[in-house]
């Protein structure tokens, strides 16, 4: 049995372990808080004929002890059953509910949760208020992250939907959900029709892109940095729990007045430990569609410390750690991929552990001399998958500064095609047969990932024109755009041909030719200065362009983060001193 084979079977025996799971343990995830993991029983592992009465049975214990619970079991249990209402109101039913069961049934068990829900909220109406509360706090980080501005408008749609009362707040994310066009995407892929899986490039939110369809996650330091600056108050905690439990008081004490060294290596571990906290719940809030498509979908994205890029070792050791962690927590095979960075440094990483099956995502990468080398080392290694996330915008603007720079005329239109074509070309070149010119690797394993979108006007290219490709990573700022109105779907996009007279305008810029060229080519394209992974040419490509930006700024932020984390072991620091 082959190490693939070895993992789809624990992942086989955990899902066939959750279908047996009795009432009384599933009860106890949801009194001890564990509710996505909960909901993912009833709805991916529950045998459709009797989850009805199982349904039943839950929200009468749900009602029983909610009469005596706790402050924060009653909160407790109406988040779980709100939550529970909107995944059977929104796409999750699609995995395999709806597929056993007619739409009325499905739409009669929503309205049972949505009941159940108005019953106990107007119990309480303080541990309503303390729930709603926390759903409208949630509501305004996320539309930030959409890219909102106004505070008055954020108020004011914050206050839309939570503002009266829990089964509005059910009903309003049903609606918006249920219009979006990245679940309608989601329908085609699940139906076969459309090969482009959805994720969601941000560390939180991931319910919110799971009812749409979405089933998979990008989470770095980078992102949680990111969405700290919008909720401090949410990741200051999330961080303090973290110090805590790797610190002891009077450890911060020892580390805060030692070398810097140390504290470097103390802040280090704080980042690694908040990035698996963060992806842990990551994890198990995707792990119901992990278990369900045994290991094809439902992966978490992270990324180990950038300032690693060339060192191979180092990334080896920090994912090997982190991959167990998860194990340990997780009980089972981790749902999770790590980043590496798309270098001679970033392709040892990427063999040494797909060799050992841990999967990864190839990150910063933007070219074809970058994304073939490591296709051919992803198809020989033991992960059952691993990405290539093409980061097309941080691409795009490069090569759109260089054509203006150089005057070239419709340089600026031209450029917007630049991370597409190299993600088409990239597409064609890695998944045709090789009696057809490719590599034949296999798109269920190594996986073309479109990260990095970039909205121009109301036209956003990275996602209409890369249908097709096995997985867009969406930014909320440009899921909100691409949902500001009904958009078609066309499922080969991928497949199309960028217009000759864009092309030509395209080549006028050498990082473009770097990107996008390949020997095949012959002198069409032909950069100056060729760029390969090889040992010889490692000082060019960490000059090149994009990667050098990109990892500026993926350290920058990453510095940024440990500052931060270096303020709150101050404050607990002082806390414990006070």
């Amino acid at each position: 049995m082959t190490s693939e084979e070895k993992k789809r079977e624990r992942i086989v025996q955990e899902r066939e372990a959750e279908k047996a799971l009795m009432f009384e343990a599933l009860w106890k995830r949801v009194a001890g808080g564990e509710h996505a993991a909960a909901r993912g029983t009833l709805l991916h592992f529950t045998d459709p004929a009797r989850l009805p009465s199982v349904l039943e049975a839950l929200i009468r214990r749900a009602d029983s002890e909610f009469a005596a619970g706790t402050p924060e079991l009653k909160a407790g249990i109406l988040r779980f059953l709100t939550f529970l209402a909107l995944d059977f109101a929104s796409f999750v039913p699609e995995w395999v509910l709806l597929k056993a069961s007619r739409a009325a049934q499905v739409e009669s068990l929503a309205a049972v949760a949505l009941k159940a829900v108005e019953s106990l909220a107007a119990r309480d109406t303080s541990a309503t208020a303390t729930l709603l509360a926390q759903l409208r706090e949630d509501a305004i980080a996320r539309l930030k992250a959409e890219g909102l501005t106004d505070e008055a408008r954020i108020a004011e749609l914050a206050d839309a939907l939570c503002g009266k009362g829990l089964p509005t707040f059910v009903v309003a994310v049903a609606g918006e959900v249920r219009s979006s066009n990245l679940r309608t995407a989601a329908k085609a892929h699940l139906d076969g029709r459309l090969a482009t899986e959805i994720g969601n490039d941000y560390a939180t939110f991931l319910d919110y892109v799971v009812w749409m369809g979405g089933s998979a996650v990008t989470t770095n330091p980078v992102l949680i940095k990111m969405a700290w600056d919008i909720d401090p108050p949410y990741w200051n905690e999330k961080v303090d729990e973290v110090v805590a439990s790797r610190l002891t008081k009077k450890k911060i004490a020892e580390v805060l007045s030692g070398s810097e060294a140390q504290l470097d290596l103390a802040i280090e571990d704080i980042n690694n430990f908040v990035t698996i906290a963060v992806v842990e719940g990551n994890c198990r809030t995707l792990r119901p569609i992990f278990l369900t498509t045994e290991g094809k979908q439902g992966y978490v994205s992270l990324q180990v410390n950038p300032n690693a890029h060339d060192d191979g070792a180092k990334m080896v050791a920090a994912a090997t750690l982190i991959y167990a962690e998860l194990e340990k927590r997780l009980g089972g095979v981790p749902n999770v991929v790590i980043k590496v960075p798309s270098t001679a440094a970033g392709l040892y990483a990427a063999e040494k552990l797909t060799a050992e099956g841990i999967g990864v995502t190839v990150t910063l990468t933007f070219s074809l001399f970058q994304a073939l080398p490591f296709a051919r080392a992803l198809q020989a290694g033991h992960a059952l998958v691993s990405y290539i996330a093409l980061m097309n915008g941080r691409l795009a603007f490069p090569v759109r500064d260089e054509l203006k720079k150089n005057d070239v005329a419709g340089g600026v239109a031209a450029a917007r095609w630049a991370g597409i074509e190299v993600a088409r070309k990239a597409a064609a070149r890695m998944y045709a047969p090789p009696a057809q010119g490719g590599l034949g690797v296999d798109k269920s394993k190594v996986k073309i990932m479109i990260a990095s979108l970039r909205i121009y006007e109301d036209w956003i290219p990275d996602i209409s024109e890369l249908w097709g490709i096995p997985l867009i990573t969406v930014f909320p700022n440009v899921r909100r755009a691409y949902d500001a109105h009904e958009r078609p779907l066309d499922v080969k996009a991928v497949d199309k041909d960028i217009s000759r007279a864009d092309l030509e305008v395209l080549v006028n810029s050498e990082l473009f030719r770097q990107a996008w060229w390949t020997p095949e080519d012959g002198a069409f394209g032909k950069p100056d200065r060729v760029l390969t992974l090889e040992p010889v040419d490692a000082e060019a490509v960490a000059a090149f362009a994009p990667v050098r930006e990109t990892l500026v700024q993926f350290i920058g932020m990453y510095e940024e983060m440990s500052k931060m984390v270096k303020g709150r072991m101050v404050e607990i620091g002082g806390r414990t001193n006070g």
